[in-house]
């Protein structure tokens, strides 16, 4: 019989449902020939309870030479709920010769099962013969939502909070009894959405286990959840993932004066105990002043020493003669008192409340100057007990007037922390300030009018050696530099959002340039 006329034959004489697919056209008659049959196996609906079904296919040689069939393969997404038996690959069919193939069904999934068997073959007219495989299966089956879990980027210190859903997408009772996740420190699950186990869902019933993703740096990060369940796969796995980024990147720029400005306050208690102090410090102004002007020529004083912080002594400047400003100064430190004199702080925050246009101490505060306290008393600050007020609300609240801390300092000459001495308690309240602030804490036990301590006085009143940035930075990306050389002698104050150069203090004529990466405000 002619060739045309046998593949004629096959096709009117095929069943639809076995029909012949992928026959290859020899042409002229040359050459190997593949013919499958059928191309279509149906393998109806199974449960779990059921054995494996199982269907066959043909694989032909119907061309002159040698088949070679080089693989047979299932593919598809659900290929797994089908498998060759004893599957034959790489194999050879003289002419006329067939060989059969069983495929088994045992669904993995529920519902429509569909995949292919992928036949390569010398066969120079078809690429590749296929034959398709349907089932279904009644079965339990779980579906993880959203699979992968993605947080995307989010950012860096800010909390992104998601959920999966597991659902049984099958047609049986879906019971989950293990759940296992194992992630990056940087996700939370919360644990109060974890289910009780075993869980029972019924077809289409679901339940949400919810997650949180709070990225501290960049990389991206990686999580897994595995569900094991009754369903035929067994351990479903999910992953998660996210990274983090900065909300922007900043740099922050000071040019130190060639000349900088600094307001001075001196606070002096008023106790009958202090006057050999009020006595040593009025004796010393001048020595103060002649330090001072190795670092500014533009400076202001002010005694204030009252309760209401208002000056008795006038504003003291450098343009008024050397007698006048120290006759002034001396005449100050040792008038005015009241119930705050042991809680100079009160004092100060007072005082510096009382600069505005008008006030008793305007013109006190200039906007570029470093505003310097200096607090002497030989008791320790009690402003709790007087007005109710801690020490570090009172410097906030200097602060918050001054519109910087790091153009804020507070010094003290104060009895020693924590034992104090003779003839001083120890200055706590003081002692905390001044750590706060960066300022010069003085033993007022020892002998601290000299020259090296005042000029320890006047630098603070001058030197900024702390910069607040201009906005929230994530501390691991902060670089300093000081006309331009890069320094690592900082410290960071993440509740003051500033930094702190703690060796060679930047000094008048300098520029400091600090760059950091921004964090994002949760809110």
């Amino acid at each position: 019989m002619g060739r045309n006329l046998w593949i004629g034959f096959i096709f009117l004489t095929a069943c639809s449902e076995q029909g012949i697919h992928n026959i290859g056209d020899g042409g002229d008659g040359d050459g190997p020939i593949i013919e499958v049959t059928p191309d279509y196996l149906d393998f109806g609906v199974v449960s779990r309870d059921q054995p494996a079904v199982l269907r066959q296919f043909t694989i032909r040689s119907v061309g002159v030479t040698d088949l070679e069939v080089t693989d047979v393969v299932i593919e598809g997404d659900a290929g797994a709920s089908f498998s060759m038996i004893s599957p034959l690959t790489d194999f050879v069919l003289p002419p006329g010769a067939e060989e059969t193939l069983d495929v088994a069904f045992e669904p993995m999934g529920a519902n429509d099962q569909i995949a292919q068997v992928i036949i390569t073959s010398n066969d120079a007219t078809v690429e590749y013969s296929v034959v398709e495989l349907v089932g279904a299966g009644a079965v339990p089956e779980l579906e993880i939502y959203p699979d992968p879990l993605d947080f995307s980027e989010a950012y860096i210190g800010c909390e992104k909070d998601d959920m999966v859903e597991l659902t049984n997408v099958g047609t049986d009772t879906l019971v989950i009894d293990e759940i296992v996740w194992t992630a990056d420190e940087q996700f939370r699950m919360w644990e109060e959405t974890l289910p009780t186990l075993p869980l029972t869902l019924e077809p289409q019933q679901q339940t949400q286990i919810w997650f949180s993703f709070n990225p501290t740096d960049a990389p991206v990060r990686l999580g897994e959840l595995a569900v094991s369940s009754n369903e035929p796969m067994g351990i479903r796995f999910s992953e998660m993932q996210g990274s983090g980024k900065y909300a922007d990147e900043q740099t922050d720029l000071w040019e130190i004066p060639s000349d900088p400005p600094s307001d001075i306050l001196f606070a002096v208690d008023q106790s009958c105990s202090m006057e050999d102090d009020q006595w040593t410090l009025a004796s010393n102004f001048g020595t103060f002043i002649d330090e001072l002007a190795d670092y500014s020529n533009d400076w202001q004083i002010i005694v204030a020493n009252d309760d209401n912080g208002c000056n008795n002594s006038g504003l003291l400047r450098p343009t008024m003669t050397e007698s006048t400003y120290s006759a002034l100064f001396s005449s100050a430190v040792s008038s005015g008192g009241g119930s705050h004199t042991e809680s100079l702080l009160t004092v100060a925050a007072n005082a510096v409340d009382n600069t505005d246009s008008g006030e008793c101490n305007s013109g006190f505060i200039r906007p570029d100057a470093m505003l310097h306290l200096i607090l002497v008393s030989d008791e320790p600050e009690q402003s709790s007990y007087t007005s109710g007020r801690s020490w570090d609300d009172l410097v906030s609240q200097i602060i918050a007037k001054k519109g910087s801390s790091g153009m804020v300092r507070v010094s003290s000459i104060a009895g020693p922390v924590p034992s104090g001495c003779g003839s001083a308690d120890p200055g706590t309240g003081y002692s905390e300030a001044v750590a706060a602030t960066g300022g010069v804490f003085l033993s007022i036990c020892s002998n601290w009018a000299t020259p090296s301590n005042l000029s320890q006085l006047a630098e603070a009143s001058v030197n900024q050696d702390t910069f607040v940035l201009s906005r929230e930075a994530a501390e691991a990306t902060i670089e300093v530099y000081v006309n331009g050389q890069l320094r690592t002698d900082w410290t960071f104050d993440s509740a003051g959002n500033s930094v702190t150069v703690n060796g060679g203090v930047p000094s008048e004529g300098d520029s400091v340039e600090i760059t950091y990466s921004v964090l994002a405000n949760c809110d």
